[in-house]
Order: C-alpha cells, then sequence, then structure tokens
C-alpha cells in the first residue's frame, strides 16, 4: 500500500442516504433505538453518575468504572442523527446530558465520574485499567461530532478542557503514560482538525510511538500497591506466569514493529485507527500497518468481518483460530475494523481495504442490532443451538452505542472525495443510494446514486451542476463480482481499472447518466483448511451478504442441512419479511437419524431425506426470538478424487 492522503469523507450534512438498506436503519435509530438508549443511560445509572460528581458524593458511582463513556458515544450518535434529521426530541435530549457533563466537569478540565465519585484520590494513578483517557476520548469524539453536525460547542469545549488536562500531565518532557484501552489517540487527532491546534495531533504521535517501550508505566503500575488496589484483576489480564507481556493491551512492542494483531480486538483496532494517521510520514508505521492488516483479514478473521475468537481477552489467539459457536467476535470489534478500514482507505485507495470495510458492515456489525434497533448482541457467533438471543442493553454496554455512531454515520464509508493533479474525484466505495452535495469541492454541484443494493447489482450515478464539469468518479469493484458493465453517454472514454476501482475520468453535464452493472449472484464459499470447523464446509453468500439458515425456517437443527452444491440457488426479495430482506431457496437433503433411547448404543447411519431450505441474511437472524442457526454446512456429495488411501 502506497500511504499518501488521497480522500476524505464529505461532512454527514452533505450527504443524504436514499438506500432502502441503510435509509430503514437509520430510522429505526431515529425513531426510537436512541430513545431506547437513552432510557437505558438513565435506568442503569449512567446519566445519575454525571449528578453525582456534581454533588461530589463518595462510593455511590453505580455500574463499570468506564460507563461513562456510553453516554458520549450515544451523544455522538445523536449528533450523527441531527445531521441525518433535525429531530427535536432528540435535540433536547442533547441540552439535558451534555448540561449535566458540564456540571460534573472539574475546574482543571478532569472529568470521569467512577473516579470522582469513588476513587477521588486515585486519578491517573491506574492507566492500565481504570479508562479515564478512553472514556475522554470518546467525550471529545462526541463534541468534535457536535460540532460538525450542529455548530453546537458546548460538548467540544468541555473535551478540550480534558484534552488540555491530559496536556498537562502527559507528553514529552513530562510524565510517560498513556491509556490501557486504546481510543483518546484517535480522538485528539479529530481534535486537531476540528480545532486547527496541530498540539493535540503532537500529543496523540507521542502516545502512539511511546506505547511498546520500556519501561512501560503498566510495568511500573503492577509494583504500586495503589494501583493494584484500583484494579486487582489486571495482572491475570496483563501477565503470563507473573510476568507482563503487554499484549492484552498492544503494549508488548512498538507500533513500527507490531506484525500479528493481538490482545484484545477493540483495543488493537482504535490504536491503528490513530497510528495510520500517521503512515504517510513514517514509514515503519505504514509498513507495520500492512503487515497487521494482512493478518488480520488473511488469517484471523471470520467470513463476517467478525473478529477476535476468544472471550477469555475479548480478542485475538493464533492464526486460524476462528471457531463458529464460541466466536466470540464483538460488535464493537467489528465497528473499530469498519473505522480502521476506513481511515486506511483515506491515505491507500486500495480496494481491497475497501472489500473488507464492506464486509464487516453488512455483516458482522449489523448483525449486533436488531431491526427495530432496540436489542442488541454483545458477541456474534457463526453458529447457534438456540442459546444466542438478543439483549435490551448490557451491564457493558459498549456495543449499542457505537453500533449507533456507526450506522449514523455509514456514509463516511460508502463515500469520500479528493482531488488529483488539482481535479476533483468522488470515490464511491459502496454502490449505495444517496443524494450529495458536492460544494466541498465543486461549488453547486451534486451527486445521485440510484441503487437497489445490496440486493441488486443495478446502480445508476448522476453529477448535478449548472456548468460542464471535468471530473473523475472511483466505483469499486467488489471482489465478490466476477462481471461489471458500465453504461454511459456514446463517446465518453471507457473506464480502467485501477486499484480495486472503475475509474472515469469525463466532462459530467446535468443529466448525464452512467449505469453500473455488477453480477450478482449466489456464491458458494469455502475457507483455508487450516480453519478446522470449517473443514469440508461451504457458506453461502450473495453479493456482499453472508447468508444462513435458521431453524425458524427449516423446522430441524440446520446442522443436519446438507445444501447440493450443483444446484444453484433462487434468490427472492421479500419486502414483508424481516423488514425487507432478499432471500436465498437452497436444495439439499437433510440427515435424520431415529432415536435409539438410549444416550450411547449402536450405530445407526443417517438417512438422507431430500428438502428445500430457505436461507436468510446473517445480519437479521434471530430477530424472531432464540433458535438455531448455521453459516457453514458439509455438502450433500464431495466429489472423490486422487488415490485411495
Amino acid at each position: 500500500m502506497d500511504f499518501r492522503r488521497r480522500m476524505r469523507p464529505l461532512p454527514l450534512s452533505h450527504v443524504k442516504i436514499t438506500d432502502r438498506f441503510w435509509g430503514a436503519r437509520q430510522r429505526a435509530l431515529i425513531g426510537q433505538g436512541l430513545e431506547h438508549q437513552y432510557q437505558q443511560l438513565v435506568m442503569t445509572g449512567r446519566i445519575e453518575n454525571f449528578r453525582k460528581a456534581k454533588r461530589k458524593e463518595h462510593g455511590t458511582f453505580e455500574g463499570y468504572r468506564f460507563n461513562d463513556s456510553d453516554a458520549y458515544k450515544w451523544l455522538e450518535a445523536c449528533a450523527y442523527a441531527l445531521a441525518v434529521d433535525p429531530n427535536a426530541r432528540i435535540r433536547e435530549r442533547i441540552d439535558e446530558v451534555v448540561q449535566l457533563i458540564e456540571e460534573a466537569q472539574e475546574p482543571d478540565g478532569y472529568l470521569n465520574t467512577y473516579v470522582q465519585v469513588n476513587h477521588p484520590e486515585g486519578k491517573w494513578r491506574n492507566l492500565n485499567s481504570m479508562h479515564e483517557m478512553y472514556c475522554g476520548g470518546h467525550l471529545i469524539e462526541g463534541g468534535v461530532a457536535m460540532l460538525h453536525a450542529t455548530g453546537d460547542r458546548r460538548l467540544l469545549e468541555i473535551g478540550i478542557r480534558f484534552a488540555d488536562h491530559v496536556a498537562s500531565i502527559f507528553g514529552p518532557g513530562k510524565r510517560k503514560g498513556y491509556c490501557g484501552h486504546e481510543e483518546i489517540e484517535l480522538a485528539l487527532i479529530k481534535l486537531a482538525d476540528a480545532t486547527g491546534n496541530e498540539s493535540y495531533r503532537d500529543l496523540s504521535e507521542w502516545m502512539v510511538l511511546q506505547r511498546g517501550t520500556r519501561p512501560s508505566p503498566f510495568e511500573e503500575e503492577l509494583s504500586d500497591p495503589v494501583s493494584n488496589a484500583l484494579a486487582p484483576f489486571a495482572k491475570g489480564l496483563l501477565c503470563k506466569d507473573e510476568v507482563y507481556t503487554g499484549e492484552y493491551l498492544q503494549d508488548h512492542v512498538p507500533v513500527e514493529e507490531q506484525s500479528d494483531v493481538v490482545g484484545h480486538a477493540v483495543r488493537a483496532m482504535y490504536l491503528y485507527i490513530a497510528a495510520a494517521e500517521f503512515a504517510e510520514k513514517r514509514p515503519k508505521i505504514a509498513e507495520a500497518m500492512q503487515r497487521a492488516w494482512a493478518n488480520l483479514t488473511q488469517r484471523r478473521m471470520y467470513l463476517t468481518g467478525g473478529i477476535g475468537p476468544s472471550g477469555d481477552n475479548e480478542g485475538f489467539t493464533f492464526d486460524f483460530d476462528l471457531p463458529n459457536r464460541s466466536a466470540y467476535a464483538e460488535t464493537c470489534a467489528a465497528i473499530g475494523l469498519v473505522f480502521w478500514g476506513r481511515k486506511l482507505l483515506e491515505f491507500t485507495g486500495n480496494g481491497e481495504v475497501a472489500d473488507t470495510v464492506e464486509r464487516a458492515l453488512y455483516n458482522g456489525t449489523m448483525s449486533g442490532i436488531s431491526l427495530d434497533a432496540t436489542r442488541y448482541f454483545y458477541t456474534n457467533p457463526l453458529e447457534s443451538r438456540g442459546e444466542h438471543q438478543r439483549v435490551p442493553w448490557f451491564a457493558c454496554a459498549c456495543c449499542p452505542p457505537n453500533i449507533a455512531r456507526m450506522v449514523l454515520s455509514v456514509a463516511d464509508s460508502i463515500l469520500s472525495v479528493g482531488t488529483q493533479a488539482g481535479s476533483p474525484e468522488i470515490w464511491l466505495h459502496i454502490p449505495a443510494g444517496l443524494e450529495a452535495d458536492l460544494g466541498a469541492i465543486i461549488p453547486g454541484a451534486r451527486l445521485v446514486v440510484e441503487s437497489g443494493y445490496p440486493w441488486s447489482g443495478r446502480v445508476v450515478v448522476s453529477v448535478e451542476s449548472q456548468e460542464a464539469l471535468d471530473l473523475t468518479l472511483r466505483v469499486r469493484m467488489p471482489d465478490w463480482c466476477s462481471n461489471c458493465t458500465v453504461d454511459q453517454p456514446d463517446g465518453e472514454p471507457e473506464s480502467t481499472f485501477l486499484e480495486g476501482y472503475l475509474v472515469l475520468t469525463r466532462t459530467w453535464r446535468t443529466g448525464d447518466q452512467v449505469a453500473f452493472s455488477f453480477e450478482m449472484a449466489p456464491k458458494w464459499v469455502g475457507s483455508d483448511p487450516r480453519v478446522l470447523d470449517n473443514f469440508g464446509r461451504a457458506a453461502l453468500t450473495h453479493g456482499p451478504l453472508v447468508y444462513c439458515l435458521e431453524d425458524k425456517d427449516f423446522g430441524y437443527a440446520p446442522q443436519a442441512f446438507q445444501p447440493d452444491l450443483s444446484a444453484e440457488p433462487v434468490f427472492a426479495y421479500e419486502p414483508d419479511f424481516l423488514d425487507g430482506v432478499g432471500t436465498l431457496q437452497v436444495e439439499g437433503q437433510t440427515l435424520t437419524q431415529v432415536a435409539s433411547g438410549e444416550l450411547y448404543g449402536d450405530f445407526e447411519p443417517p438417512t438422507a431425506v431430500p428438502t428445500s431450505a430457505r436461507f436468510i441474511p446473517y445480519f437479521a437472524w434471530c430477530n424472531r426470538g432464540p433458535n438455531g442457526m448455521a453459516v457453514w454446512f458439509e455438502p450433500s456429495a464431495v466429489p472423490q478424487t486422487g488415490p485411495e488411501f
């Protein structure tokens, strides 16, 4: 990958999503999802904690030490919602919560209600586990989002005071320290962009480069009785055989030397988002980003874009360890992958990165939220026997507001703009339906994309302007698509193909349209045989979507179904089913076995019954209550070739 900034997203207020897939998800959040989350923030004490900090109560904090961050992420999502729809109720909720946060902040800028209420003497005494900077990072992100969406600076000013407080203690020539849970690094970059104060970017870069060097501040904390008392559980996460390794929080080696993605998956993604910002000027970071991306996407990522198979560390284990039923694949981790991929795209323009962003967007993240936006998954297995179910909230509720802010800012993953040799460029990473004001690069111009994606591969792009425009349109050719036809006015230059994108450089006049037809057909895919759970098995995809079989539709345990890979599945869009989804009818057989009445007895081979099964998109599973589900299947017949054994 060649690291040089090529593009940026448009302001969210300049992009209107008309796509029926993302539009429905955004409407669900604005209509009821964000209010549901607000009520959960109230009922679980997260909002009240700010009042307690204001009153200087002691020992009455409710919930986990990092619960402030849930309120900040919710505010960020609300800001994006206002960019999409100026909703008065959401505006009122924002005003209420921002005022509480402002009143809870201490005069020197410090803000963390857990520490303020329960451990006022413990400020900055335990960086490895207290999440002070992590929470503050989400505060800053919320403030930047509010500024861009509405022009409201109140939350941003709170974030600036917090950032200045951090900068007064940590940095070059001051105390060496950074957060055990990465987040503030990427937030400081956004703050620098929003304010023009480059000292915030410098502090972020210092934190990124200091991480993994020795002595580590976390090592020192593990020998500090006060720090250990604040987080007695930390040693079990940070040490192996009583020796500090740093892998859990990516502190094992400097970022420039990292190759494999290790430790807690969300932390790793947030670190790499910030690190990618400095890859253009630091070739060693660019090389590390390429190594880590390759390791993740080629050896440690689920077909759905889910990452982090283990619940023990909420993260990574070893290459090809991707069990299906026990997959942790935290929703926040897939969201982090989307955000890291978005940042890499800005600097590389590499279509393979966009392929992974799309995979995680439509599968690994969206499985984490119900169709009505009020119930959630924390973990996202690829197989269930009925034990997995969606719930309204979690004690550790990082995922619900995180997915809300991702869905409501999804335009940042779909469309980017840039310039090449002074000429404007439009990058369409995902051909979703939208209308965009291009005034940021072309005064008075608009882009319109008409699309039935992901159910249809037919996409029509037009640019509207009072004057003829010379610009370049780059439309990603998805990795799942084997053929694409481009239909444009006669006499226009043909498209070229570069780094995964179809490239059209032409003169646009109002009324001009270019139509893309991406060949979209059901496809059975396999995995590396070293992924033992999938050995000899196949999974079904259609366009960017991974499909699964639920016993709600099958009537039996889906593990008993064997698809006939020689019979092409039949696609049908069903507008009244699961809020409107495309289903695939698959021919195959069901293995049945008569129960002997004994737990163990003589083996009786199963019999096969011809069966047709309706597959649904993976993101939509478990929206009708808990039931069995599977993504990977053993085919009904395996060709026999080669020598006998």
